[in-house]
């Protein structure tokens, strides 16, 4: 018995330096890390680049309200127009507005979408200046220096002041960096995947703007009054050509139709990316791998 209890003892002396140096080795390594925290909390460099990307989708998102509410005027316009043509003699009334309602539905809904994205990302560009104040890098410099020296104490006393250290450190990392790193890991993802669709739908919404408005206008024309021969058979002859064609105009609202119908939903797309489901994603994401290193129990120092 006495043999076993003495190699027992034999090998935790031999085992502890072992967990001494790893037990040293993680709290340099956290120490260096919240230096780290400290130091980038104060300079600034993410927030001036989260600014920054804060600013071009602010301003992306404006110009997509801007675009939703063009095509609601311009459409409008198109439906309140109710032209005749006479081909043949044969008077047909035409009005725009069965082909266009769905689609004006749907771009009331693509303007809301815009004005609460742009209304989200102004949102979050005030955060960020609350979130770079200097008096919150205080607040979270002091918090890291006390869960620091609370996590090098062991013990039960220790353990339940570190658990409330650890918690009012958690809360600042979230009010100091969740705004930027967000913002900056939001535009990454927007550069890699959305960008193209963006530039390809604002590109197409605004053409199909200027098509509708475009067929509006022909639709609108009157011919002049004729003041001779000539002019009267050159002008029937304009009633049964493509000037008057209700067909040809009823393929170009209906092609003009699908046209924003199918890149007002990849905008609207887009924008519930970048403006909801990521920024809740990266919450998650953020809080998760803070509560990781933060929260987990001290480690026990050997002296």
């Amino acid at each position: 018995m006495l043999t076993n209890s003495t190699a027992a003892n034999h090998r935790a002396k031999a085992e502890w330096p072992s967990h001494r140096w790893k037990s040293s080795l993680w709290y340099i390594v956290l120490g260096a890390g919240l230096v780290a925290m400290i130091v980038v909390s104060f300079a600034r460099p993410i927030d001036r680049s989260g600014e920054s990307q804060l600013d071009d989708a602010f301003t992306r998102a404006l110009i997509g309200f801007g675009i939703a509410r063009t095509l609601n005027g311009v459409i409008s316009v198109a439906q309140g127009t109710e032209f005749a043509v006479q081909p043949a003699g044969i008077g047909v009334n035409f009005s725009p507005g069965e082909i266009l309602d769905p689609v004006n539905d749907l771009v009331e809904r693509f303007s809301w979408v815009m004005l609460a994205a742009s209304t989200s990302l102004g949102i979050q560009q005030i955060l960020l200046k609350a979130s770079s104040w200097e008096g919150i890098s205080y607040l979270f410099a002091g918090a890291a220096v006390f869960w620091f020296l609370i996590r090098l104490q062991s013990g039960g006393a220790a353990g339940r002041l570190a658990t409330i250290a650890s918690r009012i450190l958690l809360a600042m990392v979230l009010i100091r960096f969740l705004i930027p790193v967000g913002a900056l890991a939001n535009d990454w993802v927007f550069q890699q995947f959305l960008q193209p669709k963006y530039e390809e739908s604002s590109e197409q919404l605004a053409s199909a703007s200027e098509r509708i408005r475009e067929i509006a206008a022909r639709s609108r024309e009157q011919p002049e009054e004729a003041e001779s021969i000539g002019q009267k058979i050159k002008m029937a002859y304009n009633s049964v050509t493509s000037k008057f064609d209700l067909t040809g105009m009823l393929d170009d609202y209906k092609a003009a139709a699908e046209n924003v119908s199918e890149h007002a939903i990849n905008m609207i797309v887009v924008f519930t990316l970048q403006t909801i489901i990521f920024p809740l994603l990266f919450l998650f994401i953020v809080y998760r791998l803070f509560c990781a290193v933060i929260l987990l129990p001290p480690q026990p120092t050997h002296r």
